[in-house]
C-alpha cells in the first residue's frame, strides 16, 4: 500500500536524514517538506497525503499545536512525531499520534512507524490511540463480568519505554502487566518494557472488558494469554503465562474466587 508522506522540521539536516531513510522504504512517496507548521498546513491543503512526520520544537507554532490543527482537517493525516525529547510522549498520544520517534531515528524504528500507518490506513481507522469510552456491563454482551459501568477510556495501545525507544504495544499483544515499586512493567510474548501509564489502577480501568483481570494487587493478566492454571495448597492458584519465560503469576486468595467464576471451574 502506497503512503504519501510530508516532513515538517525546521532543521535541514534532520529533514535530509529522514528523507534518505524514507527513500529506502518501499511504497512511500515524499510529497513535500516544510520548515514551519504554517508551511505544512498549506501543503496539507494542497497535496494528497497520508502521513506527516512532525518535529515538536520549531520556531513559531510548535508541533503539538500544529498536530491539533492537522488532526482537525477534513482529511486528517496520520501524525508521527519526530523529536529529540521524550517528555512529550504522553501528550502526543493523547492528541492521537500514530507513533513517536526519538532522534536520531533508525531505519528499523522508522519502518515500524510506517507499517503502523499502513495498518491504520488499510483498516480505515482514525489515527487515535485512545478510543471512545467503553460501554457498561449491560451492553457488553456478557463478555466480562468484571466490567464496571462508566469506565473512563478504553485503550487500544499501551505506550511503553524500551531503553531509549518509545513503543506502542497493542493491547492484544500484552501477556500481563506487573508492578515493581512505582513502575508498571508490560510483558509481551518476547519483551518486558516499562509502561508510561501513571498507575496499575488506571490501566485496570482502561482495560476493563478486554479480557484483562486483576489477579493480584501487583498483576493484571490477559486471560487469553494464560496457558495453565496451577492449583496451590492454600486454595489459590498460579497462572502460567504465554511469554518467553513461561512466567508464573500469583493469584490472591480473594481473587481466586472471582477467577474460578470467570473461568467456569
Amino acid at each position: 500500500m502506497k503512503l504519501r508522506a510530508l516532513i515538517v522540521d525546521d532543521e535541514p539536516r534532520a529533514r535530509s536524514h529522514l528523507r534518505d531513510l524514507l527513500g529506502d522504504i518501499e511504497n512511500v512517496e515524499l510529497v513535500g517538506e516544510a520548515s514551519t507548521a504554517a508551511e505544512a498546513e498549506k501543503l496539507l491543503l494542497a497535496v494528497e497525503h497520508d502521513l506527516v512526520f512532525l518535529d515538536i520544537r520549531m520556531p513559531g507554532m510548535d508541533g503539538m499545536s500544529a498536530a491539533e490543527i492537522f488532526l482537525a482537517l477534513p482529511k486528517k493525516p496520520f501524525v508521527v512525531f519526530t523529536t529529540a525529547y521524550d517528555e512529550y510522549a504522553a501528550r502526543a498520544f493523547e492528541l492521537g499520534a500514530a507513533d513517536y520517534l526519538l532522534k536520531p531515528i533508525s531505519r528499523a524504528r522508522l519502518l515500524k512507524a510506517v507499517n503502523r500507518a499502513r495498518e491504520l490506513k488499510a483498516g480505515g481507522e482514525a489515527a487515535v490511540i485512545i478510543s471512545e469510552p467503553v460501554a457498561d456491563a449491560a451492553s457488553d454482551g456478557g463478555r466480562s463480568g468484571t466490567t464496571p459501568s462508566g469506565v473512563g477510556k478504553r485503550l487500544e495501545y499501551v505506550t511503553a519505554r524500551d531503553g531509549a525507544r518509545l513503543i506502542l504495544v497493542r493491547v492484544e499483544d500484552i501477556v500481563f502487566l506487573s508492578v515493581a515499586g512505582e513502575t508498571v512493567h508490560v510483558t509481551t510474548g518476547a519483551d518486558i518494557m516499562v509502561a508510561l501509564a501513571p498507575s496499575m489502577d488506571e490501566l485496570e480501568q482502561s482495560l476493563a472488558g478486554l479480557d484483562f483481570f486483576r489477579v493480584h494487587r501487583g498483576y493484571l493478566v490477559n486471560l487469553r494469554k494464560v496457558s495453565e492454571v496451577v492449583p496451590l495448597n492454600n486454595r489459590t492458584y498460579e497462572l502460567v503465562m504465554k511469554d518467553r519465560k513461561a512466567s508464573r503469576v500469583p493469584v490472591s486468595r480473594r481473587k481466586a474466587v472471582e477467577l474460578r467464576a470467570i473461568l467456569g471451574f
